[in-house]
């Protein structure tokens, strides 16, 4: 199986703890996990990436809301100078315009901290299964979509 690399940015080691319990708790054992808590951090880690130093993560996972340099602030750099880069967002704030910034600067994805990590797991569940999956002949928007469990409706009786 091939190793993935996660870099996940965030001032709050609880929320960065978390997200690493979940990843080794998961079926998701393709991923290596790092921890920056600073923008300030991630900013000279990205800088040994563009010298050539160190090799790039396959995603990066950014909160908001950070003393110094916030996520947004990190995202839009990032979209510039790493386009390739994926980064989603995993912040604790849930304001619409935050969503819509992320969104506009290229973000691939936004979780709330306020949901249990079911939605985060199952986006990475995804890229795994897309990783893992033989390319097709031709895709099309839905196969490059994380697999998501589908509603259920039941019916009152």
């Amino acid at each position: 199986m091939t190793q993935r690399s996660l870099v996940h940015v965030d001032d709050d080691y609880d929320w960065a703890f978390l997200v690493e319990r979940a990843l080794l708790k998961s079926e998701l054992a393709g991923w290596n996990y790092k921890h920056l808590a600073s923008g300030t951090a991630l900013m000279a880690y990205l800088a040994k990436v563009q010298a050539g130093e160190t090799k790039s993560p396959d995603l990066l996972v950014l909160d908001i809301r950070m003393p110094a340099m916030d996520g947004l602030e990190i995202l839009e750099w990032t979209t510039r100078n790493l386009p390739g880069l994926p980064v989603i967002m995993l912040s604790s704030s849930e304001l619409l315009s935050d969503r819509l910034a992320a969104r506009n600067l290229g973000s691939t994805a936004y979780f709330s901290k306020a949901t249990i990590f079911s939605e985060f797991m199952e986006f990475l569940r995804g890229w795994e299964e897309k990783a893992i999956a033989p390319p097709a002949a031709e895709s099309t928007v839905r196969d490059r979509q994380p697999n998501c469990a589908q509603p259920t409706i039941r019916s009152q009786v």
